[in-house]
């Protein structure tokens, strides 16, 4: 066994501990930065004009090409592969405003990792774990998504001083070198 220590909280670097496989750790791809999606409630615009049904919006449709261009580099960079069957996904999102709902940022990080072909269908994801982190110094909040097999995994949840933002962390088994 490894010890790797990915980060979905505040901060630039890796600072989760989670205990992997040496084999898997090696063959998947568990953690990427993507720009922060729109909300849900602007992916789709209802058509107009004699045209009928939901279409994706301009906005969208820009993040997508961002936001898959991202994947696709660090898929290479990092010479992973897809995480497939059962995941346990985590996600972190800077917060960028009090207003917005964390729930309203999951739709469009999911079917980007189906879409990129990072995790198989989001039918398979076993377990989904979200939390605003402080907002970065860079102009455009980013996301944070790390992507595991569905295995047994030991989560703990740290608040911001203000409740506002946290982070999720996923904990080394007790005995296991961090």
């Amino acid at each position: 066994m490894i010890a790797a220590q990915p980060n979905l909280a505040a901060g630039s670097g890796p600072e989760v501990r989670q205990q992997v496989d040496a084999s898997r750790a090696a063959s998947t791809c568990t953690t990427l930065k993507l720009p922060a999606p729109p909300s849900v409630n602007n992916l789709f615009s209802n058509g107009k004009g004699g045209h009928t049904g939901r279409f994706k919006t301009p906005a969208y449709k820009a993040w997508i090409a961002e936001a898959s261009l991202m994947v696709r580099e660090q898929m290479v960079a990092e010479d992973c592969n897809p995480v497939m069957g059962r995941t346990v996904i985590m996600i972190g999102v800077e917060r960028s405003s009090l207003r917005s709902d964390l729930d309203n940022q999951a739709k469009a990080i999911l079917d980007l990792l189906v879409t990129t072909r990072v995790i198989e269908d989001d039918r398979f994801v076993t377990g989904l774990v979200m939390a605003w982190m402080p907002q970065g110094s860079r102009r455009t909040p980013i996301a944070r998504v790390m992507i595991m097999p569905a295995d047994p995994v030991t989560l703990n949840f740290h608040p911001s001083p203000d409740g506002a933002t946290g982070g999720w962390f996923i904990d080394a088994p007790e005995g296991e070198p961090a």
